[in-house]
């Protein structure tokens, strides 16, 4: 039998008294010459076969902390490193950031942040302005964004979809200013229903026309116009303009 078998033999045997319970000092006596060896191995068996091991106990564990806290109270306070040291230190980071690999990576960065905030914010007040009426504080976001999204549409149908749709709104509109009692400028396409000298019957609104408007005379009755106007408080709409839709 070679040594290194040997050895493991009896490793295997202290190992197995061990797990039998008998105390590392009494194995370690059988086989004193191997006890250098042996010790830290068997010591690692005996963690290993213990469910709970405590590799320090609980009493020795307070000793320490309460040394460690004695010898950290008669530390010296630490000095605050000179101002020189601490320009220095902030040149060496400052040096090391202004790369030109740093920069467009920062500068890549900031911008991309702007464009996600932007678009974020203009959804929030788009959605908040999508019931606003003529007068509401964010009714001329509305409009706009009525335009840039004609001015985007990629075909005709899309376009005239989109037109159908303001179109409506801007009857929404004109109704709630009437419920809501208050004044405000107005505009909607509708069809003349009658006309009258100076008051028309456009889309079941009445509608004056002021003397020195100009009236195109191919506006006749069952003529689709677009009308831009003035709704008083007293639910007088007084048009500034009438133009026939082709």
């Amino acid at each position: 039998m070679t040594n290194v078998n040997q050895f493991e033999t009896i490793l295997d045997e202290c190992i197995s008294a061990i797990q039998a319970g008998i105390p590392i000092d009494e194995v370690l006596e059988t086989v004193p010459e191997y006890a250098t060896e042996l010790r830290p191995m068997l010591y690692a068996a005996t963690i290993l076969t213990e469910p709970n091991p405590v590799l320090i106990p609980t009493e020795q564990k307070a000793n320490l902390r309460a040394k460690y806290m004695v010898e950290v109270a008669t530390l010296p306070e630490p000095n605050a490193p000179p101002l020189t040291e601490r320009i220095q230190a902030a040149y060496h980071i400052t040096r090391r950031r202004l790369t030109r690999e740093a920069i467009l990576s920062d500068l890549l960065t900031i911008i991309i942040t702007a464009m996600l905030t932007i678009i974020m914010a203009l959804l929030l007040i788009n959605y908040a302005a999508a019931n606003t009426i003529p007068g509401d504080l964010l009714y001329r976001f509305k409009r706009t964004s009525e335009t840039v999204q004609v001015n985007l549409s990629w075909s005709d149908m899309r376009v005239l979809a989109l037109q159908e749709t303001f179109d409506q709104r801007r009857l929404y509109e004109v109704e709630e200013l009437l419920r809501q009692n208050r004044s405000g400028q107005v505009e909607f396409t509708g069809m003349v229903e009658s006309q009258g000298e100076r008051l028309w019957l456009i889309e079941g609104y009445p509608v004056i026309l002021p003397t020195e408007m100009i009236i195109d005379s191919a506006i006749q009755a069952g003529s689709r116009v677009h009308v831009m106007g003035f709704l008083r408080i007293n639910r007088d709409l007084v048009a500034d303009e009438i133009t026939l839709v082709e």
